[in-house]
Protein backbone atom coordinates (compact mmCIF):
# COMPACT_ATOMS: atom_id res chain seq x y z
CA UNK A 1 0.00 0.00 0.00
CA UNK A 2 1.36 3.39 -1.16
CA UNK A 3 2.38 5.56 1.86
CA UNK A 4 -0.46 8.62 2.71
CA UNK A 5 0.18 12.12 4.16
CA UNK A 6 -1.66 10.06 7.06
CA UNK A 7 0.81 7.29 7.39
CA UNK A 8 3.76 9.93 7.65
CA UNK A 9 1.95 12.00 10.99
CA UNK A 10 1.13 8.29 12.55
CA UNK A 11 5.14 7.46 12.09
CA UNK A 12 5.93 8.49 15.57
CA UNK A 13 9.79 8.60 14.92
CA UNK A 14 9.10 11.74 12.22
CA UNK A 15 7.74 13.57 14.67
CA UNK A 16 5.84 15.61 11.73
CA UNK A 17 2.33 17.40 12.69
CA UNK A 18 -0.50 19.08 10.33
CA UNK A 19 0.01 22.65 9.54
CA UNK A 20 -2.84 22.88 7.44
CA UNK A 21 -4.97 21.11 5.24
CA UNK A 22 -5.55 17.53 7.19
CA UNK A 23 -8.73 17.13 4.54
CA UNK A 24 -5.94 15.71 2.46
CA UNK A 25 -4.74 13.46 4.80
CA UNK A 26 -5.02 10.39 2.38
CA UNK A 27 -3.40 11.68 -0.13
CA UNK A 28 -1.00 8.98 -1.31
CA UNK A 29 3.21 10.06 -1.42
CA UNK A 30 4.58 8.47 -4.38
CA UNK A 31 8.33 9.90 -4.01
CA UNK A 32 9.70 12.84 -1.75
CA UNK A 33 12.23 15.23 -2.92
CA UNK A 34 13.81 18.68 -1.25
CA UNK A 35 13.14 21.83 -3.18
CA UNK A 36 13.88 25.41 -2.33
CA UNK A 37 13.94 27.02 -5.36
CA UNK A 38 10.45 29.95 -6.03
CA UNK A 39 8.68 27.27 -8.24
CA UNK A 40 9.01 23.62 -7.54
CA UNK A 41 6.34 22.49 -9.73
CA UNK A 42 9.04 22.68 -12.61
CA UNK A 43 10.78 19.80 -10.79
CA UNK A 44 8.05 18.00 -8.52
CA UNK A 45 4.87 16.70 -9.94
CA UNK A 46 1.78 14.26 -8.70
CA UNK A 47 2.22 12.78 -5.84
CA UNK A 48 5.19 14.61 -4.43
CA UNK A 49 6.19 15.55 -1.17
CA UNK A 50 7.57 18.96 -1.25
CA UNK A 51 10.02 19.33 1.40
CA UNK A 52 11.81 22.59 2.28
CA UNK A 53 13.34 24.57 4.94
CA UNK A 54 10.85 27.54 4.44
CA UNK A 55 13.98 29.20 2.22
CA UNK A 56 11.11 29.33 -1.06
CA UNK A 57 8.44 30.09 0.72
CA UNK A 58 7.77 33.82 -0.12
CA UNK A 59 7.14 36.35 2.30
CA UNK A 60 4.73 38.21 0.43
CA UNK A 61 0.97 37.35 1.86
CA UNK A 62 -0.40 37.49 -1.84
CA UNK A 63 2.50 35.37 -3.80
CA UNK A 64 2.35 33.07 -0.56
CA UNK A 65 -1.70 32.56 -1.39
CA UNK A 66 -0.42 32.00 -5.21
CA UNK A 67 2.80 29.50 -4.15
CA UNK A 68 -0.28 26.81 -2.42
CA UNK A 69 -2.60 27.38 -5.38
CA UNK A 70 -0.09 26.48 -8.00
CA UNK A 71 1.16 23.22 -5.91
CA UNK A 72 -2.60 21.96 -5.40
CA UNK A 73 -3.01 22.43 -8.97
CA UNK A 74 0.09 20.85 -9.98
CA UNK A 75 -1.47 17.41 -8.25
CA UNK A 76 1.51 17.34 -5.15
CA UNK A 77 0.53 15.04 -2.08
CA UNK A 78 1.73 17.82 0.16
CA UNK A 79 4.26 19.94 1.64
CA UNK A 80 6.24 19.56 4.51
CA UNK A 81 8.07 22.17 6.38
CA UNK A 82 11.19 22.24 9.24
CA UNK A 83 10.20 23.77 12.17
CA UNK A 84 12.44 26.73 13.76
CA UNK A 85 14.70 26.86 10.13
CA UNK A 86 14.00 29.61 7.74
CA UNK A 87 10.38 30.09 6.85
CA UNK A 88 8.85 33.31 6.76
CA UNK A 89 7.64 34.45 10.25
CA UNK A 90 3.90 35.22 9.27
CA UNK A 91 2.80 31.95 7.44
CA UNK A 92 -1.03 33.01 7.82
CA UNK A 93 -2.16 33.26 4.61
CA UNK A 94 -0.23 30.22 3.98
CA UNK A 95 -2.28 27.96 6.20
CA UNK A 96 -5.79 29.81 5.43
CA UNK A 97 -5.22 29.32 1.60
CA UNK A 98 -3.94 25.48 2.28
CA UNK A 99 -7.30 24.51 4.56
CA UNK A 100 -9.21 26.39 2.07
CA UNK A 101 -7.76 23.99 -0.72
CA UNK A 102 -7.15 20.75 1.35
CA UNK A 103 -3.45 20.89 0.71
CA UNK A 104 -1.69 19.25 3.38
CA UNK A 105 0.78 21.12 4.73
CA UNK A 106 3.28 19.61 7.37
CA UNK A 107 5.73 20.90 9.89
CA UNK A 108 8.64 18.54 10.78
CA UNK A 109 10.75 19.24 14.08
CA UNK A 110 14.40 20.83 13.62
CA UNK A 111 16.41 17.71 14.56
CA UNK A 112 14.76 14.95 11.81
CA UNK A 113 16.10 14.79 8.55
CA UNK A 114 14.37 14.97 5.76
CA UNK A 115 16.16 11.69 4.89
CA UNK A 116 14.46 9.54 6.97
CA UNK A 117 11.05 10.72 5.53
CA UNK A 118 12.77 9.73 2.03
CA UNK A 119 13.55 6.77 3.26
CA UNK A 120 10.09 5.68 4.73
CA UNK A 121 8.38 7.01 1.48
CA UNK A 122 11.60 4.28 -0.41
CA UNK A 123 10.60 1.62 1.77
CA UNK A 124 6.85 1.77 1.41
CA UNK A 125 6.99 1.81 -2.55
CA UNK A 126 9.80 -1.37 -1.93
CA UNK A 127 6.81 -2.95 0.02
CA UNK A 128 4.28 -2.19 -2.55
CA UNK A 129 6.50 -3.34 -5.36
CA UNK A 130 7.09 -6.96 -3.14
CA UNK A 131 2.92 -7.38 -2.56
CA UNK A 132 2.70 -6.26 -6.42
CA UNK A 133 4.97 -8.93 -7.83
CA UNK A 134 3.65 -11.67 -5.43
CA UNK A 135 0.39 -10.62 -6.72
CA UNK A 136 1.48 -11.45 -10.17
CA UNK A 137 2.85 -14.89 -8.73
CA UNK A 138 -0.50 -16.02 -7.40
CA UNK A 139 -1.98 -15.00 -10.74
CA UNK A 140 0.35 -16.89 -12.77
CA UNK A 141 -0.30 -19.44 -10.43
CA UNK A 142 -3.85 -19.15 -11.38
CA UNK A 143 -3.25 -19.31 -14.65
CA UNK A 144 -1.64 -22.76 -14.68
CA UNK A 145 -4.26 -23.89 -12.30
CA UNK A 146 -6.88 -23.00 -15.14
CA UNK A 147 -5.26 -24.60 -17.92
CA UNK A 148 -4.99 -28.14 -15.77
CA UNK A 149 -8.87 -27.82 -15.55
CA UNK A 150 -10.26 -25.36 -13.00
CA UNK A 151 -13.30 -23.60 -14.49
CA UNK A 152 -13.63 -19.97 -15.21
CA UNK A 153 -16.17 -19.18 -12.19
CA UNK A 154 -13.23 -21.34 -9.69
CA UNK A 155 -10.77 -18.98 -11.38
CA UNK A 156 -12.70 -15.81 -10.56
CA UNK A 157 -12.85 -16.95 -7.34
CA UNK A 158 -9.50 -18.01 -6.99
CA UNK A 159 -8.07 -14.76 -8.66
CA UNK A 160 -10.33 -11.87 -6.00
CA UNK A 161 -7.81 -14.07 -3.42
CA UNK A 162 -4.84 -13.67 -5.31
CA UNK A 163 -5.10 -9.58 -5.44
CA UNK A 164 -7.93 -9.38 -2.48
CA UNK A 165 -10.46 -7.23 -4.05
CA UNK A 166 -14.08 -8.08 -5.67
CA UNK A 167 -13.92 -9.08 -9.31
CA UNK A 168 -17.11 -9.10 -11.53
CA UNK A 169 -17.40 -10.57 -15.02
CA UNK A 170 -19.74 -8.87 -17.83
CA UNK A 171 -21.43 -10.31 -20.91
CA UNK A 172 -21.31 -7.29 -23.08
CA UNK A 173 -23.63 -9.47 -25.23
CA UNK A 174 -25.86 -10.09 -22.18
CA UNK A 175 -25.37 -6.86 -20.12
CA UNK A 176 -28.50 -7.99 -17.78
CA UNK A 177 -26.66 -10.69 -15.69
CA UNK A 178 -22.77 -11.49 -15.03
CA UNK A 179 -20.76 -14.27 -16.03
CA UNK A 180 -19.58 -14.11 -12.06
CA UNK A 181 -21.21 -14.22 -9.98
CA UNK A 182 -23.85 -15.93 -11.06
CA UNK A 183 -27.31 -14.66 -11.79
CA UNK A 184 -25.78 -10.95 -10.13
CA UNK A 185 -27.07 -7.72 -11.77
CA UNK A 186 -25.40 -4.67 -12.15
CA UNK A 187 -25.72 -2.39 -9.10
CA UNK A 188 -28.06 0.42 -9.75
CA UNK A 189 -25.09 2.99 -9.03
CA UNK A 190 -22.89 1.37 -11.27
CA UNK A 191 -25.81 1.29 -14.07
CA UNK A 192 -25.85 4.79 -13.60
CA UNK A 193 -21.78 5.57 -13.70
CA UNK A 194 -22.22 3.37 -16.85
CA UNK A 195 -24.72 5.94 -18.53
CA UNK A 196 -22.73 8.54 -17.83
CA UNK A 197 -19.61 7.18 -19.36
CA UNK A 198 -20.49 3.97 -21.80
CA UNK A 199 -18.67 0.73 -21.87
CA UNK A 200 -17.06 1.10 -25.19
CA UNK A 201 -13.31 -0.46 -26.03
CA UNK A 202 -11.99 0.32 -28.92
CA UNK A 203 -8.81 2.03 -30.75
CA UNK A 204 -9.96 5.66 -29.70
CA UNK A 205 -11.16 4.68 -26.69
CA UNK A 206 -9.48 4.43 -22.93
CA UNK A 207 -8.46 0.89 -22.51
CA UNK A 208 -9.23 1.43 -18.64
CA UNK A 209 -12.46 2.71 -17.19
CA UNK A 210 -12.68 4.32 -13.70
CA UNK A 211 -16.37 4.70 -12.12
CA UNK A 212 -16.62 6.56 -8.89
CA UNK A 213 -19.58 5.29 -6.64
CA UNK A 214 -20.17 6.37 -3.21
CA UNK A 215 -19.07 3.60 -1.72
CA UNK A 216 -15.68 3.39 -3.52
CA UNK A 217 -14.25 3.48 -7.48
CA UNK A 218 -14.61 0.40 -9.55
CA UNK A 219 -12.33 0.02 -12.31
CA UNK A 220 -13.59 -1.53 -15.82
CA UNK A 221 -11.14 -3.48 -18.51
CA UNK A 222 -11.85 -4.90 -21.41
CA UNK A 223 -11.36 -8.91 -21.44
CA UNK A 224 -9.75 -10.05 -24.70
CA UNK A 225 -11.58 -12.95 -26.47
CA UNK A 226 -13.67 -13.88 -28.94
CA UNK A 227 -16.72 -12.75 -27.18
CA UNK A 228 -17.09 -9.25 -25.62
CA UNK A 229 -16.43 -9.15 -21.71
CA UNK A 230 -15.51 -6.26 -19.43
CA UNK A 231 -13.82 -7.22 -15.62
CA UNK A 232 -14.81 -5.25 -12.53
CA UNK A 233 -12.47 -4.91 -10.25
CA UNK A 234 -13.67 -3.14 -6.54
CA UNK A 235 -11.65 -2.52 -3.90
CA UNK A 236 -7.95 -3.55 -5.26
CA UNK A 237 -5.30 -1.35 -3.67
CA UNK A 238 -3.81 1.44 -6.49
CA UNK A 239 -0.55 -0.27 -7.03
CA UNK A 240 -2.31 -3.32 -8.75
CA UNK A 241 -4.45 -1.21 -11.09
CA UNK A 242 -1.90 0.17 -13.26
CA UNK A 243 -2.15 -1.53 -17.26
CA UNK A 244 0.55 -3.71 -16.94
CA UNK A 245 -0.81 -5.94 -14.44
CA UNK A 246 -4.15 -5.45 -15.46
CA UNK A 247 -2.97 -6.39 -18.49
CA UNK A 248 -1.77 -9.81 -17.25
CA UNK A 249 -4.75 -10.44 -14.99
CA UNK A 250 -7.43 -9.99 -17.94
CA UNK A 251 -5.10 -11.90 -20.37
CA UNK A 252 -5.49 -14.87 -17.69
CA UNK A 253 -9.20 -14.77 -17.98
CA UNK A 254 -8.91 -14.25 -21.49
CA UNK A 255 -7.33 -17.81 -22.05
CA UNK A 256 -9.70 -19.23 -19.54
CA UNK A 257 -12.75 -17.85 -21.48
CA UNK A 258 -11.64 -19.20 -25.05
CA UNK A 259 -10.88 -22.56 -22.96
CA UNK A 260 -14.78 -22.31 -21.78
CA UNK A 261 -15.87 -22.18 -25.60
CA UNK A 262 -13.81 -25.47 -26.80
CA UNK A 263 -15.45 -26.70 -23.57
CA UNK A 264 -19.23 -25.68 -24.91
CA UNK A 265 -18.27 -26.64 -28.48
CA UNK A 266 -17.33 -30.32 -27.58
CA UNK A 267 -20.63 -30.14 -25.22
CA UNK A 268 -22.35 -29.25 -28.58
CA UNK A 269 -20.96 -31.62 -30.31
CA UNK A 270 -21.60 -34.79 -28.05
CA UNK A 271 -24.95 -33.54 -26.98
CA UNK A 272 -26.32 -33.31 -30.47
CA UNK A 273 -24.92 -37.16 -31.39
CA UNK A 274 -26.55 -38.07 -28.25
CA UNK A 275 -29.70 -36.95 -29.18
CA UNK A 276 -29.48 -38.62 -32.85
CA UNK A 277 -28.47 -41.62 -31.58
CA UNK A 278 -31.52 -41.55 -28.60
CA UNK A 279 -33.96 -40.78 -31.40
CA UNK A 280 -32.52 -43.21 -33.79
CA UNK A 281 -32.74 -46.01 -30.86
CA UNK A 282 -29.28 -47.10 -31.21
CA UNK A 283 -28.64 -47.05 -27.79
CA UNK A 284 -30.05 -49.34 -25.15
CA UNK A 285 -32.04 -47.46 -22.16
CA UNK A 286 -29.37 -48.14 -19.75
CA UNK A 287 -26.62 -46.41 -21.60
CA UNK A 288 -29.02 -43.56 -22.25
CA UNK A 289 -29.53 -42.96 -18.76
CA UNK A 290 -25.91 -43.11 -18.07
CA UNK A 291 -24.87 -40.43 -21.07
CA UNK A 292 -28.03 -37.93 -19.85
CA UNK A 293 -26.59 -38.18 -16.48
CA UNK A 294 -23.93 -35.95 -17.34
CA UNK A 295 -26.05 -33.11 -18.75
CA UNK A 296 -27.82 -33.40 -15.46
CA UNK A 297 -31.12 -34.91 -17.38
CA UNK A 298 -33.97 -36.91 -16.28
CA UNK A 299 -36.20 -38.17 -19.35
CA UNK A 300 -38.66 -38.68 -16.61
CA UNK A 301 -39.51 -34.96 -16.31
CA UNK A 302 -37.72 -34.39 -19.53
CA UNK A 303 -39.45 -32.77 -23.07
CA UNK A 304 -38.66 -32.00 -26.62
CA UNK A 305 -39.30 -28.76 -28.46
CA UNK A 306 -39.05 -27.95 -32.05
CA UNK A 307 -38.26 -24.39 -33.27
CA UNK A 308 -37.23 -22.82 -36.58
CA UNK A 309 -35.06 -20.10 -36.12
CA UNK A 310 -34.30 -17.67 -38.35
CA UNK A 311 -30.38 -18.60 -37.89
CA UNK A 312 -28.52 -21.11 -35.94
CA UNK A 313 -26.38 -19.60 -33.15
CA UNK A 314 -25.71 -23.14 -31.17
CA UNK A 315 -22.81 -22.50 -29.90
CA UNK A 316 -24.12 -18.64 -28.17
CA UNK A 317 -26.91 -20.21 -27.18
CA UNK A 318 -25.01 -23.13 -25.34
CA UNK A 319 -22.73 -20.79 -23.65
CA UNK A 320 -25.97 -19.23 -22.29
CA UNK A 321 -27.49 -22.09 -21.08
CA UNK A 322 -24.48 -23.31 -19.27
CA UNK A 323 -23.76 -19.82 -17.65
CA UNK A 324 -27.32 -20.17 -16.66
CA UNK A 325 -27.18 -23.44 -15.33
CA UNK A 326 -29.63 -24.91 -17.38
CA UNK A 327 -29.59 -28.50 -18.68
CA UNK A 328 -30.30 -28.79 -22.44
CA UNK A 329 -29.30 -30.42 -25.21
CA UNK A 330 -29.32 -29.21 -28.59
CA UNK A 331 -29.82 -30.64 -32.22
CA UNK A 332 -29.88 -28.62 -35.56
CA UNK A 333 -31.99 -30.93 -38.37
CA UNK A 334 -32.18 -28.58 -41.50
CA UNK A 335 -33.53 -25.59 -40.98
CA UNK A 336 -35.30 -26.79 -37.25
CA UNK A 337 -33.45 -27.20 -33.86
CA UNK A 338 -34.56 -29.92 -31.84
CA UNK A 339 -34.01 -29.49 -27.77
CA UNK A 340 -33.87 -31.91 -24.96
CA UNK A 341 -34.88 -30.34 -21.69
CA UNK A 342 -36.45 -30.16 -19.00
CA UNK A 343 -39.97 -28.84 -18.92
CA UNK A 344 -39.94 -27.06 -15.63
CA UNK A 345 -37.06 -25.26 -18.18
CA UNK A 346 -38.77 -23.56 -20.55
CA UNK A 347 -39.72 -20.08 -20.43
CA UNK A 348 -35.81 -20.37 -19.36
CA UNK A 349 -34.65 -21.86 -22.42
CA UNK A 350 -37.41 -20.19 -24.75
CA UNK A 351 -35.59 -16.54 -23.53
CA UNK A 352 -32.33 -17.31 -24.77
CA UNK A 353 -33.55 -19.17 -28.08
CA UNK A 354 -35.69 -15.93 -28.63
CA UNK A 355 -38.11 -18.30 -31.06
CA UNK A 356 -41.35 -20.24 -31.24
CA UNK A 357 -41.48 -23.95 -28.93
CA UNK A 358 -43.68 -26.72 -30.30
CA UNK A 359 -43.30 -28.87 -27.06
CA UNK A 360 -44.43 -32.63 -26.84
CA UNK A 361 -45.63 -33.66 -23.54
CA UNK A 362 -42.98 -34.93 -20.50
CA UNK A 363 -41.62 -38.22 -22.43
CA UNK A 364 -41.13 -40.32 -19.17
CA UNK A 365 -39.64 -42.80 -20.78
CA UNK A 366 -37.22 -43.86 -23.46
CA UNK A 367 -39.70 -45.35 -25.86
CA UNK A 368 -41.70 -43.06 -25.99
CA UNK A 369 -39.06 -40.28 -27.66
CA UNK A 370 -40.24 -40.67 -31.42
CA UNK A 371 -43.41 -40.39 -30.22
CA UNK A 372 -42.43 -37.34 -28.33
CA UNK A 373 -40.68 -36.10 -31.28
CA UNK A 374 -43.82 -36.08 -33.26
CA UNK A 375 -45.92 -34.11 -31.09
CA UNK A 376 -43.07 -31.24 -30.82
CA UNK A 377 -43.30 -30.76 -34.78
CA UNK A 378 -47.54 -30.54 -34.48
CA UNK A 379 -47.27 -28.43 -31.60
CA UNK A 380 -44.48 -25.96 -33.33
CA UNK A 381 -46.80 -25.32 -36.38
CA UNK A 382 -48.84 -23.38 -33.80
CA UNK A 383 -46.54 -20.85 -32.21
CA UNK A 384 -46.99 -17.29 -33.21
CA UNK A 385 -46.02 -13.98 -31.75
CA UNK A 386 -48.46 -14.22 -29.20
CA UNK A 387 -48.05 -17.98 -28.71
CA UNK A 388 -44.36 -18.69 -28.10
CA UNK A 389 -44.77 -21.71 -26.31
CA UNK A 390 -46.76 -24.15 -27.24
CA UNK A 391 -47.54 -27.62 -26.16
CA UNK A 392 -48.85 -30.91 -27.79
CA UNK A 393 -51.52 -30.68 -24.50
CA UNK A 394 -53.10 -27.53 -25.52
CA UNK A 395 -53.40 -29.01 -29.32
CA UNK A 396 -55.43 -31.98 -28.35
CA UNK A 397 -57.51 -30.11 -25.81
CA UNK A 398 -58.32 -27.61 -28.82
CA UNK A 399 -58.52 -30.18 -31.72
CA UNK A 400 -58.80 -34.00 -30.04
CA UNK A 401 -58.88 -35.58 -33.48
CA UNK A 402 -55.36 -34.37 -34.56
CA UNK A 403 -53.42 -36.54 -37.23
CA UNK A 404 -50.83 -38.79 -35.95
CA UNK A 405 -48.05 -37.23 -37.86
CA UNK A 406 -47.64 -33.90 -40.28
CA UNK A 407 -47.59 -36.41 -43.42
CA UNK A 408 -51.08 -37.30 -42.57
CA UNK A 409 -52.68 -34.12 -41.85
CA UNK A 410 -51.33 -32.88 -45.58
CA UNK A 411 -52.54 -36.06 -47.09
CA UNK A 412 -56.42 -35.43 -45.62
CA UNK A 413 -56.00 -31.84 -46.54
CA UNK A 414 -55.09 -32.59 -49.89
CA UNK A 415 -58.20 -34.95 -50.12
CA UNK A 416 -60.41 -32.97 -49.51
CA UNK A 417 -59.44 -29.12 -50.43
CA UNK A 418 -56.89 -29.78 -53.13
CA UNK A 419 -59.03 -29.11 -55.46
CA UNK A 420 -60.20 -25.95 -54.46
CA UNK A 421 -56.23 -25.00 -53.63
CA UNK A 422 -55.47 -25.51 -57.21
CA UNK A 423 -58.61 -23.58 -58.38
CA UNK A 424 -57.26 -20.53 -56.38
CA UNK A 425 -53.80 -20.67 -58.03
CA UNK A 426 -54.98 -20.76 -61.31
CA UNK A 427 -57.54 -18.40 -60.90
CA UNK A 428 -55.96 -15.66 -58.81
CA UNK A 429 -59.15 -16.11 -56.70
CA UNK A 430 -59.03 -16.78 -52.61
CA UNK A 431 -61.84 -19.14 -52.12
CA UNK A 432 -59.85 -20.92 -49.47
CA UNK A 433 -59.92 -17.58 -47.12
CA UNK A 434 -64.11 -17.29 -48.27
CA UNK A 435 -64.43 -21.31 -46.80
CA UNK A 436 -62.69 -20.19 -43.86
CA UNK A 437 -64.42 -16.94 -42.95
CA UNK A 438 -67.82 -18.76 -44.05
CA UNK A 439 -67.48 -21.59 -41.16
CA UNK A 440 -66.11 -19.45 -38.63
CA UNK A 441 -68.63 -17.32 -38.62
CA UNK A 442 -70.85 -20.43 -37.87
CA UNK A 443 -72.37 -20.04 -42.12
CA UNK A 444 -73.71 -16.52 -41.18
CA UNK A 445 -74.08 -15.37 -44.65
CA UNK A 446 -74.41 -11.76 -43.34
CA UNK A 447 -71.80 -11.71 -40.45
CA UNK A 448 -69.35 -13.32 -42.98
CA UNK A 449 -70.23 -11.37 -45.87
CA UNK A 450 -69.63 -8.35 -43.86
CA UNK A 451 -65.98 -9.67 -42.36
CA UNK A 452 -65.43 -9.98 -46.11
CA UNK A 453 -66.41 -6.64 -47.03
CA UNK A 454 -68.15 -8.50 -49.72
CA UNK A 455 -72.25 -8.29 -51.08
CA UNK A 456 -74.06 -11.72 -49.55
CA UNK A 457 -74.57 -12.57 -53.01
CA UNK A 458 -70.86 -12.54 -53.88
CA UNK A 459 -70.42 -14.74 -51.12
CA UNK A 460 -73.50 -17.51 -51.89
CA UNK A 461 -71.42 -17.72 -55.37
CA UNK A 462 -68.29 -18.32 -53.90
CA UNK A 463 -69.42 -20.99 -51.79
CA UNK A 464 -71.57 -22.68 -54.28
CA UNK A 465 -68.47 -22.50 -55.87
CA UNK A 466 -66.41 -24.14 -53.07
CA UNK A 467 -69.46 -26.88 -53.14
CA UNK A 468 -69.02 -27.59 -57.14
CA UNK A 469 -64.81 -27.96 -56.87
CA UNK A 470 -64.90 -30.25 -53.16
CA UNK A 471 -67.97 -31.97 -54.08
CA UNK A 472 -69.57 -31.44 -50.40
CA UNK A 473 -72.59 -29.72 -49.19
CA UNK A 474 -73.13 -26.70 -46.72
CA UNK A 475 -76.22 -28.26 -46.09
CA UNK A 476 -74.96 -31.21 -44.48
CA UNK A 477 -73.88 -31.63 -41.11
CA UNK A 478 -71.41 -34.68 -42.11
CA UNK A 479 -69.98 -32.68 -44.92
CA UNK A 480 -69.27 -29.26 -43.14
CA UNK A 481 -67.87 -31.40 -40.42
CA UNK A 482 -65.33 -32.93 -43.49
CA UNK A 483 -64.45 -29.62 -44.30
CA UNK A 484 -63.61 -28.12 -41.24
CA UNK A 485 -61.56 -30.97 -40.35
CA UNK A 486 -59.82 -30.12 -42.94
CA UNK A 487 -59.15 -26.88 -42.94
CA UNK A 488 -57.65 -27.65 -39.55
CA UNK A 489 -55.66 -30.03 -40.90
CA UNK A 490 -54.06 -27.36 -43.23
CA UNK A 491 -53.46 -25.36 -39.92
CA UNK A 492 -51.39 -28.13 -38.48
CA UNK A 493 -49.26 -28.56 -41.31
CA UNK A 494 -48.57 -24.51 -41.59
CA UNK A 495 -50.70 -24.41 -45.45
CA UNK A 496 -53.39 -22.06 -43.46
CA UNK A 497 -51.50 -19.61 -41.72
CA UNK A 498 -48.63 -19.47 -44.33
CA UNK A 499 -51.39 -18.57 -46.62
CA UNK A 500 -53.13 -16.27 -44.33
CA UNK A 501 -49.64 -14.55 -43.63
CA UNK A 502 -48.74 -14.38 -47.50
Amino acid sequence: MSLRIADIINLPELRTRFFAGSQGSDNTVSWAHVCELPDPTEWLGEGHLLMTTGIGIPKDPAVQAAYIEKLARAGLAGMMIGENMQAPEDLSVLQETAEKLGFPILMTQYGVPFSSVIRAVFDAERKQEFERRNAINRIFVSARMAIEGLSLEQLVVRLEKDIHAELMLLDLQDKTRFWYPRNKTLPASLQEAIQQQPLEFSEISPVIRRYAQDDGETVAISVPSRREGVLFIRGAEDYLLDYSFLHQLVAVLGIAIERRFVEVERSLRIGSQLLDDMLGQRLSHYDMGEKLEQFNLRIESACLAVARPDEHRLVEWNLQLLRHGLPAILRPQGDDLIVLLQTKDLPAVQAILKTGLGVSSEIGNYGRLTEALREANLARYHTNQHAMIVSYAQIVNRVPWIPSSLDEAAQAFQRVLGELIEYDVRQGTNLLHTLTVFLEKNRSWLTAAKSLHIHKTTLIYRIQKVESLTGLSMDSTEDVAVLWFALKAGEITGFINNNKNA
